[in-house]
């Protein structure tokens, strides 16, 4: 279960940043449908983050996907990421930038323990990592408290991989060692990571094995997909998935399918090793349905693409209580569409292992949905090109029956665009 992150210095955020999904507990608004008890925090299932374009939206679930990213990364490629991340990564507008500290820190529940973990880079060096938990009262694992090994300090969870402390790099992560060392407890945190999906509004496509290899793993999953395509009314009578190495895909192709992809995304799917065939009703002269017509789905509309690349995810993470953040949710999506897959994760009957949904987006219309003022966030960026993150929550005065889409458009909680004066 996701609980809460904080970051500091990522692209367009300099200072602290936090966001929790604990819910206000003297806050009984859709308390019994949009929260879930934890044996530590009322927690929610569901966050979106509202602002204007360039207000940092995207950075917000970028600094989480990076923190992931490292974590999960090899050794080798996250001595990379390490080294270059201030260069790739910091905040642009600030001469101190580059030596001021990237710090990351998630907290999450796995089995009804409470986890902090967290690490902090500078000059291509981590000069910070620790690791706590808590059950009862909060105990430290372990802590770093620079780039050597020897700054290293741990608990008895850590006992099996203290003999590989001086193997720790100043460019690499100590829980990613204890990881490869088979240690039970940096397993557990790096498949927490691990499991997350996270969706960027820039790749439509690009994670179209995520989708694959839900299917290949849930005997079940393609019907359920398919069900959640039909429902979305797009005419689509069934798929078919072939999933093969590069050599096998250049063999003669399929004459059946109507529509090919373009090279580009032939080359996409190459490298991913899917083919994957949209079937739709195919009607003789009098429009009656006298077969089924294939068209490859780079053929279907970005719309469509990105509803079966995030169908997968959303589908398995319903399923098994996990974590989808998802950028942009309502970019080439209906309205309509959108409501609805925000309200499945708020919902008691399809949403019953909690799992969590955090998305930033554009659609207004959300705001007039059953949504608590805890589940609302926004972002806004000041002149100096520095980006906030902040919840409905924390103003004064916003009651229940407040119509917050109205007052959200005339700027009563910021984070719009600053157009008025000139359109004037």
């Amino acid at each position: 279960m996701f609980v809460g992150f904080s970051f500091e210095n990522y692209t367009s955020f300099w200072g602290e940043t936090s966001f929790s999904m604990c819910a206000n507990g003297a806050d009984a608004l859709y308390r019994a449908v949009n929260c879930f008890p934890t044996a530590h925090e009322l927690l929610l299932k569901c966050a979106l983050v509202f602002g204007a374009n360039g207000s940092g939206k995207s950075n917000f679930i970028g600094a989480f996907s990076f923190m992931k990213e490292i974590v999960t990364a090899e050794i080798s490629k996250q001595s990379l990421l390490i080294s270059t991340a201030h260069a790739a990564h910091s905040f642009c507008f600030h001469e101190e930038a580059e030596t001021k500290p990237m710090s990351f820190e998630a907290c999450f529940l796995i089995d009804d323990v409470m986890y902090k973990y967290g690490f902090a880079l500078s000059r291509g060096k981590v000069v910070q990592e620790h690791l706590y938990k808590k059950q009862q009262r909060r105990t430290e694992v372990f802590r770093r408290n620079g780039p050597s090994f020897g700054s290293i300090s741990s608990g008895k969870d850590m006992k099996n991989v203290e003999h590989l402390k001086q193997n720790v790099r100043e460019d690499t992560l100590f829980l990613s060692l204890s990881n490869f060392g088979n240690n039970e407890l940096a397993m557990k945190i790096y498949e927490w990571f691990d499991r997350i999906q996270i969706f960027s509004a820039d790749n439509i496509g690009a994670q179209l094995s995520t989708t694959v290899d839900y299917l290949e793993k849930d005997a079940k999953g393609k019907e359920k997909v398919l069900s959640l395509l039909q429902h979305a009314d797009m005419n689509i009578s069934n798929f078919e998935v072939d999933v093969t190495d590069e050599a096998n895909l250049r063999k003669s192709p399929d004459s059946s399918v109507k529509r090919r992809a373009p090279d580009a995304m032939r080359d996409l799917l190459r490298k991913k090793s899917v083919n994957l065939i949209i079937k739709r009703p195919f009607y003789d002269a009098s429009w009656t349905a006298s077969g089924t017509a294939k068209t490859d789905i780079s053929y279907e509309s970005a719309g469509t693409r990105k509803l079966f690349e995030i169908a997968g995810p959303i589908v398995s993470a319903l399923e098994n209580g996990d974590i989808v953040l998802i950028d942009e949710i309502d970019a080439r999506l209906h309205p309509v569409l959108v409501r609805n897959l925000v309200m499945m994760f708020n919902s008691l009957s399809q949403n019953p292992n909690h799992a969590q949904l955090i998305c930033t987006t554009h659609d207004v219309l959300l705001l007039e949905e059953e949504l608590r003022r805890d589940q609302i966030y926004l972002t806004e960026k000041d002149r100096r090109g520095v980006s906030t993150l902040y919840s409905l929550s924390d103003f004064k005065g916003v009651r229940k029956d407040s119509k917050l889409l109205k007052q959200y458009l005339l700027g009563a909680f910021g984070a719009v665009p600053k157009v008025r004066d000139y359109f004037t």
